[in-house]
């Protein structure tokens, strides 16, 4: 058996073809399969991760069967061959019991929204709350929420009157 030739990427796929006495199948090599346009890959797969872990889920199998998807569909989002589907996404939410609005903006997949149509830039230290809720166990949620809510107990008391506040743009 011999061994595949390795070819210049910057050749076209017609030059980069070649048969394998074996499989008589073409020799193309892998960095052309992998998707180059989508940039939210290592941050969707770093909170997909977190999310796993969180909820004890040690294998992708396990959380494709939760999301009821294929396991090869959360395989092929790793390799970045694979953008996730907004219907995938919105199964994964709802197994997961996370905002599937947030989870499809994530993915990059966001524009299938309705909510997601007018993009909020958040402080990063919200974006990181907002991490901290998703990624968090019921009990944590909970210990965040009553934490939270005496943050907007004391912005309300420490408020200017109503009639000196700004208003919202709507």
């Amino acid at each position: 058996m011999t061994e595949p030739q390795h070819h210049d990427v910057g050749k076209p796929i017609d030059e980069l073809r070649e048969h394998t006495h074996v499989t008589a199948r073409a020799v193309v090599p892998n960095l052309l399969r992998v998707r180059k346009d989508w940039p939210e890959h290592e941050g969707f797969i770093a909170h997909l991760d977190a999310l796993k872990k969180n909820r004890k889920l040690r294998y992708d199998s396990a959380l494709a069967e939760l999301a009821d998807v294929d396991p090869s569909t959360i395989s092929n989002w790793r390799s970045g061959k694979q953008r996730p589907s907004l219907k995938a996404i919105t199964d994964l939410a709802i197994a997961l019991d996370v905002d599937p609005t947030d989870l499809a903006a994530r993915a990059g997949v966001a524009e299938g929204l309705a909510r997601a149509s007018t993009p909020t830039r958040l402080a990063p230290e919200l974006e990181i709350l907002i991490d901290q809720w998703q990624t968090a166990d019921p009990n944590r949620r909970a210990e965040l929420v009553a934490r939270v809510a005496w943050i907007s107990e004391w912005f309300d008391a420490t408020a200017p009157p109503a009639s000196e506040r700004p208003r919202r743009a709507g």
